[in-house]
Formats: C-alpha cells, sequence, structure tokens
C-alpha cells in the first residue's frame, strides 16, 4: 500500500525534505504558515493544505520540520494540533534539532493519542536532502522506523538507528558542535593563510589531500571566494543571520545537556560567542585581506 506523507513546516530544511516526496510517487499534502513556501512545494505535485489539521488527516506520516521546542509542541498538541486530528496508527516524524526532554514529551503524547512518534533529526545540509542524500538520526520504535521506511528513504541516504527517545537528538547536538567548531577552524585557517599571501584554493587543495577539510568545510568556505560586495549583500547577510540563529538554539540546546552531564565544553562556549564572525555577519572577516596568486 501506498503510503500517504503529510509536511509540516517548509523553511529551507523542510522544503528540501518534502520536495523529494512527490517526486518518488508518495501522495503529499503540505503545509506552511508562509502560503509562497506551500504553493511552491505544490510545483513538486504536493497538494497544499491550508492548516495542520488538513494535512493530519491526510496522511499516513507526517513530518514535522519547524524551527524550535515550542513550535513543535504547538504543532502537534492542542485542539488544532496533530494528535488532535491525526488517525489512531499515525506515524509523526520530528525533523527538529530540539532538546531530548522535548522528544520524550512527545513521544508520550503520541502514545496517549495512539499516534506512533520517531525522532529523525537530518544532518548533511539542505543541498543534499534536497536530492535525497540526507542523513537520518532515527529514535524511537524500530517497528515504527521499518513502517515509515518508505517516507524516510525519499530524502536520506543513510538512516542510523540511534535508540530510545531521545537519543537522536543527543546525537545531532554533537554532531552540531562538531560542524560549528570545524567551521570556526576553517575560517581561521583560511583567514591566516590569506593573510600570509597564501590562495584559499592551495589551503583547500592540501587541506583536502589529508581529509582535513571536508564537502561541509569546503561548501562553508566558498562564500570568501566571493567579491565582498557581494558578501555583505543584504540578501546573503539575511540567509547567513537566519543559520547563524538556528546554530544559537542547536548550540545552546548542547550546552544546556553540557551542564545537565556535569560537562565544561569551553571551546563550544567560545564558538556560540563568535557565531557573527563564524557565519560572517559582523563584515569584518575579508576587509583589508586581497586574494593572493596561488603560491
Amino acid at each position: 500500500m501506498t503510503t500517504r506523507c503529510g509536511f509540516i513546516g517548509l523553511g529551507e530544511m523542510g522544503a528540501a525534505l518534502a520536495g523529494n516526496l512527490a517526486p518518488k510517487g508518495l501522495p503529499a499534502t503540505v503545509y506552511d504558515l508562509d502560503q509562497a513556501a506551500t504553493n511552491a512545494l505544490v510545483g513538486t505535485g504536493a497538494a497544499a493544505a491550508t492548516s495542520v489539521a488538513e494535512v493530519a488527516k491526510s496522511a499516513d506520516v507526517v513530518g514535522v520540520c519547524v524551527p524550535a521546542d515550542s513550535h513543535v509542541r504547538s504543532v502537534l498538541c492542542g485542539p488544532d494540533g496533530v494528535f488532535a486530528h491525526a488517525a489512531p496508527g499515525t506515524i509523526v516524524a520530528i525533523h527538529s534539532t530540539v532538546l531530548p526532554e522535548t522528544v520524550v514529551e512527545m513521544a508520550a503524547e503520541g502514545r496517549a493519542h495512539d499516534i506512533d512518534v520517531l525522532e529523525v533529526p537530518v544532518a548533511g545540509g539542505a543541498a543534499r536532502a534536497s536530492v535525497g542524500d540526507a542523513l537520518f538520526m532515527v529514535a524511537g520504535d524500530r517497528a515504527v522506523m521499518e513502517t515509515a521506511r518508505p517516507y524516510l528513504e525519499a530524502a536520506a541516504s543513510k538512516i542510523i538507528f540511534a535508540g530510545e527517545p531521545g537519543t537522536a537528538a543527543k546525537l545531532k547536538l554533537a554532531i552540531n558542535v562538531l560542524s560549528n567548531l570545524a567551521f570556526a577552524a576553517s575560517l581561521e585557517a583560511m583567514l591566516l593563510a590569506r593573510a600570509m599571501g597564501l590562495s584559499q584554493e592551495l589551503l583547500e587543495e592540501a587541506g583536502q589531500a589529508i581529509s582535513t577539510l571536508g564537502a561541509m568545510q569546503l561548501q562553508y568556505l566558498s562564500s570568501y571566494k566571493l567579491p565582498q560586495e557581494a558578501r555583505l549583500d543584504e540578501g546573503l547577510q539575511s540567509y547567513m543571520r537566519s543559520r547563524m540563529e538556528i546554530a544559537q538554539k542547536d548550540l545552546g540546546h548542547a550546552l544546556t545537556m553540557a551542564r545537565e552531564c556535569g560537562l565544561s565544553m569551553p571551546m563550544t562556549g567560545l564558538a556560540t560567542q563568535l557565531l557573527p564572525k563564524i557565519y560572517g555577519v559582523d563584515g569584518d572577516n575579508l576587509r583589508g585581506i586581497e586574494r593572493s596568486p596561488r603560491a
């Protein structure tokens, strides 16, 4: 039987994930507060819903990719939420990066409505997700994961089962620490290389040769090959600010978990304070540094 899919939250990552469903033969009903975002997915063959309840009523698996813990609770709970309108046996896949306790709470609330909740944070970035090459870290009931596999495999080339609810959130928070600290290290290495008169391309060639620079770091560094005026363009700056705000939320969650574990994470704490520089929204990263010929 064909799995009917629903998707709520069509920001950059949500749209990338949901955009795989209809083209791969899965009936999809999508919704976002931004009507333009919803309409954009209609072009992939998805049906546009006008409410969360409409999505819940029309799907066997409902993906949720909204910004923060409070948004997850709002979408799932309450009189207009998924739990109130989905049929028993529906599966909810939470793609948002949230605190583990939020997932545990939502899983318990789902059980009270005979609805299964899977925790499915995403790694690899929206570009990879848009072509079905995301990494999904899944927590919950393994049998439920297998039932939802047609939905999961539409956007993910790799699926890791992490364990009970909350474990995938913990894994994603650790991965996000790794990613953001890698961005910080890549930025400082690049700035040093260019200040010393070396080309960015030379640094990237050497970094790739010893596997120090991977695809994600190279993608991060790519914007620094743009002219300074392009980097300061308000459109790009707005996008980078939105990415910075997500990083602030995610690293904040990671530091919260660290405190609960009695763990000190000074590098993560410092990176959190330096996020405007890491995400290039302070406008200072390349001032006075001219691109040098390949050395």
